[in-house]
């Protein structure tokens, strides 16, 4: 199995890529940073290989064919340890949490299994969430300060179609500096149909 510090960059890599998180093997002395998802599924064609590298992190880049599936950022050392959330002050024990209600319409869908009908996006199943989580930060921004979707670890697990109301819930879990960590998860008609993770970092527009 190829070592992701050494192999070149932009040649495939013997590594098994799969769907489920984190998509390829994390080596034991390191921990997955970033994945972002561009959206596409994971198939039988997909390969990784390393996309970028510098001295303490290499991003692992997924792909199927010209598409993009996603991008894994995988860093030295263990996981930063995570303290509870102080966003509403001191002793505060109730995660911050929101909902909203989306109308899923005919732009929010995809038609690409052929004969079926069109369903709800992953890119728009993710925007669902991240703007719900970014909904829970908003009461509480400061001057000049607004958030940015920079980490989703996201699984679509059921279809929603056009005209039915998707609920989505965002609920804050951890807090490291100015990155915050949501539990989120989606629902249509009492179905599943995503859920997983979402970090929003705080950003001054000044």
């Amino acid at each position: 199995m190829d070592d992701i510090w050494q192999a070149p960059i932009g040649v495939p890599l013997d590594l098994p890529v799969s769907a489920a998180l984190p998509p390829v093997p994390v080596p034991p002395d390191a921990h997955v940073d970033q994945l972002v998802w561009h959206g596409h599924h994971i198939d039988a064609d997909a390969r990784a290989y390393v996309a970028a590298r510098d001295e303490h992190t290499v991003t692992v880049r997924i792909a199927a064919g010209e598409r993009i599936v996603a991008d894994l950022r995988v860093r030295r050392g263990p996981a930063r340890a995570a303290r509870p959330h102080d966003l509403l002050g001191p002793g505060v024990t109730r995660r911050p949490a929101y909902t909203r209600r989306f109308t899923v319409a005919e732009e929010h869908t995809t038609d690409h299994v052929p004969g079926a009908d069109p369903v709800l996006s992953t890119p728009t199943l993710i925007a669902f969430m991240e703007d719900t989580a970014a909904d829970v930060l908003r009461p509480h921004f400061g001057t000049a300060t607004a958030s940015l979707g920079t980490w989703i670890g996201i699984r679509h697990t059921g279809p929603a179609r056009r005209g039915q109301t998707l609920i989505v819930t965002a609920a804050l879990v951890e807090t490291r500096g100015r990155r915050y960590l949501f539990d989120v998860r989606a629902t249509a008609d009492g179905r599943p149909v995503g859920d997983g993770q979402v970090a929003q970092t705080l950003i001054s527009l000044q």
